[in-house]
């Protein structure tokens, strides 16, 4: 009898347990098409671990159903920095941000590497916009719909930030406010293993892991300098040919490629200072 008893309480232990978290999968979207932020986590598995995630779903306007496979995934960062440079990460601030100007991510990582869920990933999230990728020609300001698109919540350097802000306000900014986290690299490639587990086609290297600054150079400056890719568990897509877009810079290509500047100017001949021109193709080591 004891044995018995026992056991039964040791059943309704584990089963009360059982519901602190939900299932791993994104959550379908409600007939109202407005997502509440809601005070409740979700898990994913990335190889072995779990990723906790909080759910903060954007809008319906905000997103469409995708219908194309995804291959590709965009890290940028944003900021209310340009509103609030003393108070730039105020989650209810950024929220707004998304919402008012109809733009969107499916994920964002918190200073403290806690990650929000903005929009499924079966969904498309309006991140990407107008651009072109090296190597993918059918999705030039298409990538939106052959993505997943990552937010970090980060500042960049003065020059990055110039068309938002000026230089002024910037200089308001706490220095600890600028760049990113370890906590927020950590987050980050746990999230990754978790989106490459459902998603296959997308392969662990520098041409389908990209910033926003490699799709749009020029028009977008994120993640930017600061933006440490030696962090981020990927390979680098070496052993190529680069032909150089407009906007880009030799420390840019480096970066996209996880090489140096110098081993980059070196493979090539160049001189490292020298500007480059469109159209100019350069041997990736």
């Amino acid at each position: 009898m004891k044995r018995r008893r026992l056991f039964s309480l040791m059943a309704g232990c584990l089963l009360l347990s059982g519901c602190r978290y939900q299932n791993a999968e994104p959550s379908p979207m409600p007939e109202s098409g407005q997502y509440a932020v809601q005070d409740r986590f979700t898990q994913m598995k990335a190889n072995t671990r779990t990723v906790p995630i909080q759910d903060l779903y954007l809008p319906a306007q905000n997103s469409k159903q995708r219908a194309g496979k995804v291959t590709h995934v965009m890290v940028h960062f944003i900021s209310n920095a340009a509103e609030k440079p003393q108070n730039p990460y105020d989650l209810n601030d950024v929220y707004q941000l998304f919402v008012k100007t109809k733009v969107s991510a499916h994920y964002m990582i918190g200073r403290n590497g806690e990650i929000y869920r903005l929009v499924s990933e079966d969904r498309v999230a309006y991140h990407a916009g107008q651009g072109n990728l090296p190597g993918f020609p059918e999705y030039r300001n298409h990538l939106n719909e052959h993505s997943i698109g990552i937010e970090l919540l980060a500042i960049g350097t003065s020059d990055e930030m110039q068309s938002m802000m000026p230089l002024a306000k910037y200089g308001t900014i706490a220095q600890t406010n600028i760049g990113f986290t370890d906590a927020q690299y950590r987050s980050l490639n746990r999230l990754l293993n978790a989106i490459l587990s459902r998603h296959p086609a997308i392969q662990r290297d520098r041409k389908h892991i990209v910033g926003h600054n490699e799709y749009a150079p020029g028009r977008k400056k994120d993640p930017g300098k600061l933006f440490d890719w030696s962090r981020v568990q990927v390979s680098p897509a070496a052993g190529g040919i680069h032909t150089v877009q407009k906007g880009e810079s030799l420390w840019l290509i480096a970066r996209k490629y996880g090489t140096s500047v110098q081993s980059l100017a070196k493979w090539n001949r160049i001189d490292p200072n020298v500007d480059l021109y469109v159209g100019q193709q350069l041997k990736i080591p």
